[in-house]
Formats: structure tokens, sequence, C-alpha cells
């Protein structure tokens, strides 16, 4: 959310867009800046209402430096985020502080910022390019719109009712991520007129302000805009550790949880997501889901999430207190994928709390606590520096020769991923022998589309060779994010023991007795999905011996090898397709084409 306020600026020099320079004078008057000689800070409190739960909420702004800080006591999604001029911050319900480094909430910030010190009314606004993009009609409403691009951010738009000249709404587009904010109920303060009421739509989650009050110059600002010190204490661990067994499906950790004491249920631990639940399970346990929102994941698709408090997660050892999760139909989406039954995920917050090792080697979750023992030294490990994107971990990588940046996701079954805008700046890594394109993993928002091929990555400073490489053809989803290059999932860390320290922002990497084995894939050429009590033909690769055999989307297997493919489950069906080349496999179809037979004959085409 941003409030307007200002320091009074002397009128901008002459434009060369004669109608921006137009609409920012007569903005200027509008909003009483010449009021401002005085105004340091403002500080506006009132009601909030973030995803569907509401309560007090407070503003605090800076407009000499444009720095901010934002504040709501919203239940379930309580919490702060501010920018510093350095950091763009964040603290959830429970009191975990983190840094977002990523491009698009730096420039997020870089651009509420710019407003806040009311650049856009300084000579030359700012140093900003500005641009008239006309008018637009919204209702019975005319606004005049700018796009304004501020120094070293991304460019939005500004939209002014025409009739009051007021700034009615801001537009960004980050990747895949736009924001549109609203403001309106503008009244005086001080001389100069603040919106009193703003929202903020992100994909379809809503998010809204009303304040009450504003308070000029208010004593308690400097405090309220520095970034928080963490304050945990809803975890514990007596011993200081603990190893948790985990079974590798697909490439997924999957390891035995509790919820408030009842399970053992099967959870998918991934740093790349999350607390999520399914939504069964959610009702069998007598959880009450609230409020509403959407998410997004590496398909194109959005799905819809309530939330939820749950007494105590276990994991291990481990008890985390009064968590909040995410209520999604779990067993109905990454159920039908991963191969055997999901419950949910874990992730970020356990993660956030916890030293994390993946152990591959031995298939084991370690947990210690920042005051135990560290893990025990290894010749060949390697620790490296992380930030966050979003939540997710981060870390500089080499993918085929060129450096960018990685998200670290064990919850990806493949080993590296390449995402869709990094591969059209760089076409020259795609060799020729890639693949057609097809289903390359199914997650939040459906499947990840993408071609095949083998690229060498470098990360950690390890070098990977002959990585089977998702290359991204998304248009949408986490995968077409043009800020990074690469997302890399369980085929490459199985080869480590994989260390995360949130507290001290690294990742160490132990490689294992896996380290030095050539990526091997699926080699049918079908990505398969269970539903229904059925094994069901998902997709099918042109060029690959699927495609050769006659199957296409929507055929059922009903037997493998002679024996029934529902009986024998997916990841069994999978593991048979992934046999060695030349093997030739016996199926019973029934689909489109009617009841049949087919001989699929296995061979590597990546």
């Amino acid at each position: 959310m941003l409030a307007v306020a200002a320091l009074a600026l002397p009128a901008p020099a002459r434009a060369a867009d004669a109608h921006a320079d137009t609409v920012i004078a007569a903005s200027r008057a509008a909003l009483g800046l010449d009021a401002l000689g005085t105004v340091r800070t403002m500080h506006l409190h009132g009601s909030a209402n973030v995803l569907g739960f509401s309560g007090p909420g407070d503003l605090w702004l800076d407009v000499r430096s444009g720095d901010f800080a934002q504040y709501a006591d919203t239940g379930p999604v309580a919490g702060s985020q501010g920018w510093d001029g350095k950091l763009s911050w964040n603290r959830d319900v429970s009191g975990v502080v983190w840094d977002d480094a990523s491009e698009q909430s730096v420039y997020a910030a870089l651009d509420s910022a710019y407003l806040n010190r009311y650049a856009l009314w300084a000579p030359g606004y700012g140093g900003a390019t500005v641009t008239s993009k006309g008018t637009e009609t919204h209702g019975s409403e005319t606004d005049d719109v700018l796009e304004i691009t501020p120094p070293h951010s991304a460019p939005f738009t500004l939209a002014f009712d025409a009739a009051t000249h007021l700034p009615v709404r801001m537009t960004t587009v980050l990747g895949q991520i736009t924001t549109v904010t609203t403001f309106s109920d503008y009244r005086s303060v001080g001389g100069v007129r603040v919106p009193f009421a703003q929202t903020a739509e992100v994909q379809g989650n809503v998010v809204t302000f009303h304040a009450e009050s504003a308070v000029v110059n208010d004593a308690g600002t400097a405090q309220a805009l520095r970034r928080p010190s963490a304050h945990v204490t809803d975890a514990s661990l007596p011993s200081g550790t603990t190893s948790i067994p985990f079974e590798l499906v697909d490439n997924h950790v999957v390891l035995p949880v509790t919820i408030d004491g009842k399970g053992p249920f099967r959870f998918i631990f991934d740093s790349g997501g999350s607390n999520i639940v399914d939504a069964g399970l959610a009702k069998e346990l007598g959880l009450k889901p609230a409020g509403q929102l959407a998410g997004s994941g590496v398909g194109a698709g959005t799905e819809a999430f309530q939330l939820a408090r749950v007494d105590a997660l276990g994991v291990g050892d481990a008890t985390l207190r009064d968590q909040v999760f995410a209520v999604a139909p779990v067993r109905a989406g990454f159920g039908v994928s991963s191969g055997k039954p999901v419950d949910g995920l874990i992730g970020f917050e356990v993660l956030a709390r916890f030293v994390t090792t993946f152990d591959y080697g031995s298939s084991r979750v370690v947990l210690r606590t920042q005051q135990a023992t560290g893990a025990p030294a290894t010749a060949n490990a390697h620790t490296v520096p992380m930030v966050f994107n979003g939540q997710h971990p981060m870390l500089d990588c080499t993918i085929a020769n060129v450096p960018t940046r990685c998200v670290a996701d064990t919850g990806s079954r493949i080993g590296l991923t390449a995402l869709a805008p990094f591969v059209a700046a760089h076409p020259s890594i795609v060799p020729a022998s890639a693949t057609a394109v097809g289903a390359n993993g199914f997650g939040i928002g459906g499947a990840s589309m993408g071609r095949l091929a083998r690229m060498t990555l470098e990360i950690g400073g390890f070098t990977v060779p002959d990585v089977i490489t998702d290359v991204s053809t998304a248009r949408a989803g986490a995968f077409a994010d043009p800020y990074y290059g690469g997302n890399v999932g369980g085929a490459v860390w199985r080869r480590f023991a994989l260390t995360f320290d949130y507290a001290r922002m690294t990742i160490t990497l132990a490689p294992d007795a896996q380290f030095a084995q050539r990526d091997t894939y699926d080699r049918s050429g079908t990505f398969l999905i269970a539903a229904g009590g059925k094994i069901t033909v998902a997709d099918v690769r042109p060029g690959t011996p699927a495609a050769a055999a006659g199957l296409v989307k929507g055929d059922v297997l009903t037997t493998v090898g002679g024996k029934d493919a529902a009986a024998l489950g997916l990841a069994a069906v999978r593991d048979a397709f992934r046999e060695a080349p030349g093997t030739a496999v016996a199926l019973g179809v029934s689909g489109p084409g009617g009841a049949r037979s087919v001989t699929l004959t296995l061979r590597d085409y990546v």
C-alpha cells in the first residue's frame, strides 16, 4: 500500500512530453504540495483487510527518503514489511524476519519509495523517464495516464482523475506479477491531500487499508521504519537435533509429520514451498479454514486457497506450535503426479527455524538448532552465500557457461529448469539435440511445459555435467520469471548432503556417492498421472517411444507387463518406463482409440 505524501518541491522543469508536464503540474496543485515545507514523516493508522482477515493497520513514511513500513494485525496473515533504502524486509506473524532480494521486490520498493518522496514532482521528474500514455475510461471516470520509469527501477503507470487531477491508480508489471493499487478518499492533512483509502490487488489477492487518522512528524517514525529483529519462540527441539528418514519419490523428499498429535502423514519437504495441508485432511483433523487467496506455481493456472491454524506440527522430535497452513487439494494435485500419496507440504517455516540438512545419501533429513553442534566437517563440502527470492533460497549459478542465479528447490523432480525468459535471452545454450515440447513436471497451477536437453550446471563451487534440463516454454507461472535463470531440483540435489542455514544465509553442499552418476530420465516419452484409480497418460512428447507406439494423451494404461497397472501403482509403472534402453514393455491400453495392445520399446531420447 502506498500513501501519497511529499516534501515541498519546486515545480518540475519543462518536460519533453508536454501533456505529462501539464498532468503533473495540475496534480501538484490538487494535492496541495506547497503546504509540505515542514513535513518530514507521516504516520497513517486505521484498519486493514488482508486476504479476508481484518484488523488494525499502520503505514509509516519518510517523505524525504521514501522509506516506508506497513503493519497489519490481521490474524494468521498478520505481519509487517518495509524498505529502508537498501533492504526489502518482511516479518511474518510468528516473528520470522527475512530480506527479499528478488528483483521484483526491490523494484516494487524502489517504485513506491520514488512516489513516497514525491520525486515525480521534483525538477526533471527526479531523474525518471515520464511519458504520457493518453487517457483511459473507468466507468464514468476519465483518467490521464503516465508511464514512469524511476532511476535504477522498473516502469509503472500512474493514473490521475482528469476531473480532480488526483492520483487514483498505480499499476506495476514485474515479471509475472501485476499489482494494481487504487487511491481514494482524499483528505487534508496539514494542508496536503492524502488518500485515506487504498486497495492493492495482486494476482487476484486483495489487500485494503483505510486510514482513520494521520500524524505528521510522529516521534515514533524512526523506530517504526527500522528493520525489526527476529523473535521466534514457537519451535522446540529438546535434544538440539533430530534425524528423520525420508522416502525419495520421483526425486521428492517425502517424510512423516504429525499435525496436532495425529498421524503420521506423508508430506513433501519443499525448499521452494511452505506449509500446505490437503483440504480433505484438514476436514478430518477438524481444522477451520478461513479467508481466501489465490496461489500460483510452476503451471500457468492459479489455485484457490484458504488458511487454517495448526496447534502443533511435529517433524521428528521437533515441534512447531501455532502454525498457519494453506488449505488446498494437495492429494488431488500433487498426489496425482507424485506416484505415491501426499498429504501436504512443509518448507520455509521449518527451514527458517532450524539448520536443515537433506542427506540424500542416507535418505534422512536432519534438523538442528543454531545452538547445536554443526554438521560433521566434510573435506569436499562448499559453503556459499544465499539470498531470498520471496521465501525461496537462491544462489549464484552458471547454466551452460552463462552466469545467473538459481533457486534451490527440493520440491522439483527434475535436475534443472532453465526459465523461459533466460532461454529467450540466451538461445545458444539450447543444443540442437533438444527434444520437442512436452510436460516436464506438475505442481500448483498445473503442468510445466518445455523441451528437454542436457546442460552443464555450475553451482556452489561444483560442476555437474550433462544435467537433464527442462528448457521451459512457460508464458505464465514461476518458470516465466525474467529475473533469474534457473530452478535446481531433486535430480541434482540427490548428489549431495544439502544444508540450509537461514540464520547465517548460507547453503552447504557436500557431494555424496551419487555425485558422479550421469543423469537418467524416463525412457518412454510419457507423463503419467494417477487419477480416479487409473494410470492415465497426461502427455506424450513427440519423437519419443510413446509417440512411435501410438500412445496419446488421455489413454489409460490397464496392464503393464501383463500386470494390472492400477494395482502396480504410478511409482512402479514409472520405474518400468525407466528400464534399460531396448526393453520392450507390453501395455494394455484403453482410450480414444479403443482397447488395444501396445508394445513400448524404451530408449534414451535426451
